[in-house]
């Protein structure tokens, strides 16, 4: 199932992200019940503290996990700041069977967003303004990311003023939402989370740790996705 259809046709959805790119982590979260998964190149990654190596020393890895998931989409931040994949590596990725991309929107190159195979997972800070919403609303992403918790903020407690946030931005931006846990986002929250209007939620290092074992990072989808079940 393509990425998108997944996060519009599910009542919730739960994606992975996972901290280190490692296949025994992978398959714990599939074990877990993710209904995705992600992972990084060419980036320094602020929740789990890791630094991911280009696309070219991860091409192998990617190739594996594709093939691990089957029908289970993967996702990949291709670039940050510093790096970004270009479009021949695009054209590769599609034809290697990526689900989606996800990156924010101040370090996305254009070329991204000319992909007719890929689910545009585009992520918004917290520097957005109604205008950025408006603008979403009108754009070709496909899932909006709600990454706009400030850094100071990341681990911290989730809060009702976070909801009435990320409700406000399913209603303005009028694309589905995807909520990923820079606060330290709980299990029994997820109906919070969805009674916002949001569409998903993606847990990764704030929430299984910056150093999980397999064991642990089952342990935590798990529970996740047993809260989403009982929505």
């Amino acid at each position: 199932m393509k990425f998108k259809e997944l996060i519009e046709g599910n009542k919730f959805s739960l994606v992975v992200s996972l901290p280190s790119n490692n296949l025994e982590l992978a398959k714990a979260a599939l074990d877990g019940g993710a209904q995705a998964v992600k992972v990084h190149c060419n980036v320094w990654h602020r929740a789990s503290g890791h630094t991911f190596g280009t696309y070219a020393e991860n091409r192998e890895f990617l190739q594996q996990l594709i093939t691990l998931c089957k029908d289970v989409p993967v996702g990949l931040v291709p670039g940050g700041e510093d790096a970004f994949i270009t479009p021949e590596e695009r054209l590769e990725l599609e034809n290697m069977g990526l689900g989606f991309f996800s990156s924010y929107s101040q370090h996305l190159p254009c070329h991204m967003m000319e992909s007719k195979v890929l689910t545009k997972m585009v992520a918004i800070d917290y520097t957005y303004t109604e205008n950025t919403l408006d603008a979403v609303r009108s754009s070709g992403i496909d899932v909006l990311e709600c990454s706009v918790q400030p850094g100071e903020n990341y681990g911290t407690d989730l809060n009702y003023a976070d909801i009435l946030r990320y409700s406000d931005i399913v209603t303005k931006s009028g694309k589905p939402c995807l909520i990923p846990t820079q606060r330290k986002i709980k299990p029994c929250e997820v109906k919070h989370l969805y009674d916002a209007g949001c569409k998903a939620v993606m847990i990764g290092a704030i929430v299984m740790g910056k150093e999980p074992d397999a064991k642990q990072l089952q342990a935590v989808t798990s529970a996740f996705r047993e809260a989403i079940d009982a929505l």
